[in-house]
């Protein structure tokens, strides 16, 4: 069923969509049959193309997840904050490379800011919540754990939560570590839109913790139309193929977004 709706996730996402105009317009013209209707395929997936790399489409779609969080530049100082969570992103456990190569990007820079909270918050823990992602794979809460533990991280500052596989099961297994006690949460800035709602729904108390700011370094939050339309219409100056997949994250956290609010989970 998993399988399934990935599939169905990605048919309808934006990259899909594009991918079989392309692919189908491609079909039809190779047949020599339906060429007209096999060429506006082909210009429609490729007219997707250009606005997704050439406009600034990825970075407002982006911004607005990312603009109800400002940056924890220093942890809170008030007594009973001493947990720092870091949710899970992507990982594959291959046991001849170091663990740095089988994190995701995305993983490792959650990992940095929930080590660089850590150090600026004395007797904190960090607990990493993950579970299997591969069938025979480690845990990748096992995988976050050793990445910390090979930076320096102490073994008695790590707790590892091994069970979850969303967003959703991240945060209940963490709501019996940390009870409703205020705790750090530390996930990607476009992310942390659904995943501080879920745990305040849980009754949770988190402090968010945006890592991998993407959109609000060049669109910041406060921006008056001096600075934003200059900045807008920068954007089109350039191709970034990078907007390709910051528009299919977006889309895949707007989706979660409306799939959780369906289930009452936020």
């Amino acid at each position: 069923m998993d399988e399934l709706k990935r599939i169905v996730e990605v048919m309808i996402s934006p990259l899909g969509i594009m991918t079989v105009l392309l692919i189908g317009g491609m079909v039809f013209c190779l047949s020599g049959r339906h060429l007209r209707q096999g060429r506006r395929l082909l210009v429609s997936g490729a007219l997707l193309y250009l606005v997704f790399t050439f406009s600034p489409l990825a970075e407002m779609l982006i911004r607005s997840l990312e603009r109800p969080f400002q940056p924890m530049l220093a942890p809170p100082q008030e007594p009973g904050v001493d947990r720092i969570v870091v949710l899970s992103g992507y990982g594959e456990y291959h046991p001849a490379f170091p663990v740095t190569s089988g994190l995701s990007d995305e993983t490792i820079c959650r990992l940095a800011e929930g080590i660089r909270l850590h150090r600026l918050l004395p007797g904190s823990k960090v607990i990493v919540s993950g579970g299997v992602v591969r069938k025979g794979d480690k845990p990748i809460a096992g995988l976050m754990a050793d990445f910390l533990l090979q930076l320096g991280t102490r073994g008695e500052d790590i707790l590892v939560e091994s069970n979850s596989r969303t967003t959703y099961e991240n945060l209940v297994e963490v709501r019996r570590m940390v009870g409703p006690n205020p705790f750090i949460l530390v996930t990607s800035a476009c992310d942390l839109w659904r995943a501080s709602a879920v745990a305040r729904k849980l009754g949770m108390n988190p402090l968010p913790a945006p890592a991998c700011i993407w959109a609000l370094q060049h669109y910041p939050a406060r921006m008056d139309a001096a600075q934003w339309i200059p900045s807008f219409f920068s954007g089109f100056a350039y191709p970034a193929p990078a907007r390709l997949t910051r528009i299919q994250w977006a889309y895949h956290e707007y989706l979660g977004y409306l799939w959780y609010r369906l289930l009452d989970r936020l």
